[in-house]
């Protein structure tokens, strides 16, 4: 890792601002040193999106171009001031070639990050919003890794569930009404893991009985 360092460039990003587009997928590949991002896809027709990562210090961006050598069609935005470490997507493919440790936990990052949207795709296909949206609080809010969903606003709540804003707000509401959750300025900032849990439930238990 030592001989990589004099080629990392260090990036800064201001909250909101586009990272990487499509056509730079194959040109950089980046690590996130501070500041969460997100991974999305957009339908550019109706501009709807959908997250399908969200990033924190210590992770690559798109590993899947780095891997496999083509492009992707998805863009990374900063929903924090974000600082990276950057380096041409050649560079990064010969230390993986060279660096057998290196290319080992690529392939596990790559792994974890396939099994997380392969859990998603079920969740979107066989879930509803409710239960879809207490999994995503479950995960942030009672894992063991980083709350990445702290103080996020309610738009990127709903994209990173493939939901709408309006409805995720209708939820929150509900769940902030029966003590789940604390808000404050519309974002979560606090959750009862023990009412989440039993909300949960129920709204499994809800899909059992009415399923649509």
């Amino acid at each position: 890792m030592e001989a990589m360092a004099p080629y990392w460039v260090t990036e800064e990003w201001a909250k909101g601002h586009q990272i990487m587009g499509p056509s730079d997928s194959m040109v950089n590949f980046r690590l996130v040193l501070q500041g969460r991002v997100k991974i999305s896809c957009s339908n550019y027709r109706d501009g709807r999106e959908l997250t399908l990562w969200l990033l924190g210090p210590g992770e690559g961006f798109d590993i899947a171009c780095l891997l496999d050598g083509r492009a992707h069609a998805v863009t990374a935005w900063a929903l924090d001031p974000v600082r990276t470490l950057v380096a041409p997507m050649g560079l990064w493919h010969r230390w993986l070639r060279h660096d057998p440790q290196l290319a080992r936990a690529a392939r596990r990052f790559m792994a974890a990050k396939l099994r997380e949207l392969t859990e998603f795709a079920g969740e979107l296909a066989l879930q509803d919003t409710g239960t879809r949206l207490s999994h995503l609080l479950l995960r942030h809010f009672g894992g063991n890794g980083p709350n990445l969903l702290e103080a996020l606003p309610q738009r990127e709540l709903a994209a990173k569930i493939g939901s709408v804003r309006i409805v995720v707000s209708r939820l929150l509401a509900q769940m902030k009404a029966q003590g789940v959750v604390q808000m404050h300025g519309g974002a979560v900032h606090a959750v009862d893991l023990e009412r989440l849990v039993q909300w949960t439930e129920e709204e499994i238990d809800d899909e059992l009985e009415n399923p649509s």
